[in-house]
């Protein structure tokens, strides 16, 4: 996993989504979180931790690395941490998730991202600078994706694996401590599972917003844990809103991150560029100057 970067080393970052989310997002000053258990890719998350689970369980290395108690003890208590994960925890794990941008990209935005994930051309990128989450020391975790095939998500599983049974193998210890060896084997492997994704999706050039629930000790967000109903049923969601971080002073401001607001090819017509921009007076006038349209040629999918 690559380390979190510093504030000023962090790309800016485009969310792609519907035009009545920018309108909710202006409206209340909140960005809602998803749970990846209802994201698109059904690999999301749980191919990761279930490639986990029999990794461990199958492992050569790590029976052979301590003495048949501790390996047991080690087998249950990662056992009972993925049941705990499956049947309680990752109901509490929200992913924000955003598109690296750059000059490159530019108002265009990515094709394949206003397909995917923004109306088919006819929704908007917003256009963030999540520096300021970095310095306000939240809990959240900001990770750039790593695109992965099956056969290199396996043999990353094995390799860690490997290192984690030659430093058991060195560290022994009485076989209490089986416990807190599984728990940041968990740990590592829980990451792995939310900023990895398959390499067909490499054209996202993602970067994730991570919040998970046992990470937050202040409990800075538990009061905004909250949920949708959408076309998919009623689904678990986290409503992150800046003030639940630092002090008036120095909590960050949504006003101040987002830089851009860009309208997709198909919705970028004079008309819906300024109906947008008073939509943005009435709700957010300071992003109000902020729009702008792409130029991207485009043919809609039917």
């Amino acid at each position: 996993m690559q380390r979190e970067p510093a504030a000023g080393e962090l790309p800016l970052l485009a969310h792609y989504t519907s035009i009545g989310t920018l309108e909710r997002i202006a409206q209340t000053g909140e960005i809602w979180f998803s749970n990846p258990l209802y994201m698109n890719d059904v690999d999301e998350l749980r191919y990761g931790m279930n490639l986990g689970l029999h990794a461990v369980r199958s492992h050569a290395g790590l029976r052979q690395a301590c003495p048949p108690a501790h390996y047991n003890a080690l087998l249950d208590a990662f056992d009972g941490l993925y049941t705990a994960f499956d049947g309680d925890s990752a109901f509490d794990v929200y992913v924000f998730s955003c598109s690296e941008h750059d000059d490159n990209i530019g108002d265009d935005g990515l094709l394949s991202m206003w397909r995917g994930y923004g109306g088919d051309g006819n929704g908007v990128a917003i256009v963030f600078d999540m520096g300021p989450l970095l310095l306000a020391h939240s809990p959240l975790l900001v990770r750039q994706v790593q695109y992965l095939s099956y056969e290199a998500s396996e043999a990353w599983m094995e390799d860690k694996l490997q290192h984690f049974a030659q430093a058991l193998q060195r560290v022994g210890g009485p076989v209490e401590d089986m416990k807190q060896a599984a728990a940041l084997l968990f740990e590592r492997i829980k990451l792995f599972a939310l900023f990895t994704k398959h390499r067909g999706f490499h054209e996202e050039r993602e970067w994730r917003i991570v919040y998970l629930r046992e990470q937050d000790r202040d409990g800075l967000f538990t009061q905004q844990l909250h949920y949708a109903i959408g076309p998919r049923g009623i689904e678990p969601r986290l409503r992150f809103i800046t003030e639940a971080l630092g002090t008036p002073e120095t909590r960050p401001s949504l006003e101040h991150m987002v830089r851009r607001i860009i309208l997709g090819p198909v919705l970028a017509t004079p008309l819906a560029l300024r109906s947008v921009v008073r939509m943005l007076e009435l709700y957010q006038p300071a992003w109000a100057d902020r729009v702008a349209r792409s130029s991207t040629p485009y043919r809609a999918q039917r």
